[in-house]
């Protein structure tokens, strides 16, 4: 197979689970702290689900981009 193949098969599976990842985790976020107010005056739910959650995977996704994707060319080399 197709080094290029490769490649992209294994970003787009680094993608599909870390998008998977953020959902599970803004799902737990959302239902699992409390309702009183935190250091924002927003309740705590909201902090977690809206403002770390997305600061995190954020940092996340830069990494995976940084340390899993590869610059590839995507041009076919015909040898004729």
């Amino acid at each position: 197979m197709d080094a290029r193949f490769v490649q992209a098969h294994r970003e787009a599976r680094w993608a599909l689970w870390l998008t998977l990842l953020y959902l599970a985790a803004w799902i737990a976020a959302g239902y699992l702290p409390d309702s009183v107010q935190g250091v924002t005056g927003l309740p705590h739910w909201f902090e977690a689900a809206c403002l770390v959650v997305p600061v995190v995977f954020i940092f996340l996704c830069k990494m995976m981009v940084t340390r899993i994707f590869r610059d590839i060319s995507l041009e076919e080399n015909h040898e004729d």
